[in-house]
């Protein structure tokens, strides 16, 4: 049987136009999403404008309120200020230099290279090696006596510069020739599990031109620098200039109890002010510290320290009544410890109980982990110096 012929039908032009609007409405939906797309990234971004506004606005007003009676021509250098005056004028507020809170020290007198190679030149020490720009520096440990070899050959691009928070707190007799003054008497710190605390005495030796970063301490604590020989200068930057510093974000201080970082990308003693164009808006304190002068930096404060010369110094920290509330946001900021298993009132106690209340929130977990890195660090001591 031959095949039926089918014959062609037209297509009712109501369907017709169904089938037409059926086919372009993907083209439309695609095309009224981009539009709405563009509207939301256009809100967004202006929304992102004013919050980084704000908080800019923020900072500035903050800033000009620190500034008020404040000069930024020089530090403060200081005599026999009492602990009631540091308090109320700098603990907290203001960088000070205080030229006789050493002069009881007998590191002053006893530490030379000849003290220190004829007892520990075998030693290893943590050390900081730069050759080109500050970002190219690496860390590595050397002994001390191969490090003095070459104390004297630096240059502006090529320095070393010892940074060793151990050396000093594993050799006790060390620790004898430094005395802690009344002014960082208070300190929280020690209410921490032992474990947990932060080497509290590091050791800086550095060569001509070799440098810190631009950066502010961890956990935001108020910091102190004492210089034994040489010469040191700095550039001390108030707070409220973040979005002027270029803060790298997101980096951690590694330690058992962790917290965030801030360190600036900028080389405030060379800086690349191409790549870095808003630093010029900057204010900060620039000054020279000389041998026998004790420096704190309050929470907050960002500071580069530069030696323009062989130096040897020691510095360390301090959680006191003045910052625990800016130390104790640190401590509870990465999420390790938290912040929901402290008392309700806890905001209302006296400061040192608001720290004896954050230590028993603190995990075991942590705990422990600080204990195997202390038992690691010691055996390792225990090897290269023996």
């Amino acid at each position: 049987m031959g095949k039926k012929s089918v014959k062609s039908r037209s297509v009712p032009a109501r369907l017709k136009n169904q089938t037409t609007e059926a086919s372009s409405a993907p083209t439309a939906f695609v095309s009224h999403s981009k539009v709405l797309f563009t509207i939301l990234s256009a809100l967004f971004a202006l929304l992102a404008i004013y919050f980084y506004s704000s908080e800019t606005r923020r900072e500035d007003d903050s800033l000009t309120r620190l500034l008020e009676n404040r000069s930024l021509d020089t530090i403060d250098r200081r005599s026999d200020l009492s602990l009631e005056e540091y308090t109320s004028l700098y603990d907290g507020k203001w960088p000070v230099l205080i030229t006789d809170a050493m002069n009881d020290w007998p590191a002053l007198s006893k530490w030379d290279w000849s003290y220190f190679l004829n007892r520990y030149g075998d030693h290893l020490v943590a050390m900081k090696a730069v050759h080109g720009k500050l970002t190219d520096s690496q860390m590595l440990s050397v002994p001390l006596n191969v490090f003095s070899k070459h104390v004297h050959e630096s240059s502006p691009t090529t320095w070393t510069y010892i940074n060793d928070e151990l050396f000093i707190p594993f050799r006790p007799e060390l620790s004898l020739d430094i005395r802690r003054p009344i002014y960082m008497e208070e300190d929280y710190f020690k209410l921490l599990p032992k474990e947990l605390q932060p080497w509290d005495t590091m050791l800086l030796w550095g060569t001509s031109h070799s440098r810190s970063s631009l950066h502010i301490d961890p956990y935001n604590w108020t910091g102190t620098n004492a210089v034994l020989k040489g010469r040191k200068r700095w550039k001390l930057f108030p707070p409220g200039q973040d979005h002027l510093l270029y803060v790298i974000r997101g980096q951690h201080c590694g330690f058992p109890l962790d917290c965030f970082k801030y360190n600036s990308e900028v080389d405030a003693f060379d800086p690349d002010l191409e790549r870095y164009p808003l630093f010029t808006q900057a204010k900060y304190i620039e000054f020279e510290q000389l041998p026998g002068e004790l420096l704190l930096i309050p929470t907050g404060w960002f500071h580069q320290a530069y030696n323009p010369e062989e130096c040897l110094a020691i510095s360390s920290q301090v959680y006191n009544s003045q910052n625990v509330k800016i130390v104790t946001e640190e401590i509870l900021k990465v999420g390790e410890v938290k912040q929901a298993k402290l008392p309700q009132d806890f905001s209302s106690y006296k400061p040192r109980d608001q720290v004896a209340a954050l230590v028993k929130v603190i995990p075991k977990s942590i705990i422990k982990k600080g204990k195997d890195v202390t038992d690691k660090i010691a055996k390792q001591f225990h090897r290269t110096s023996t």
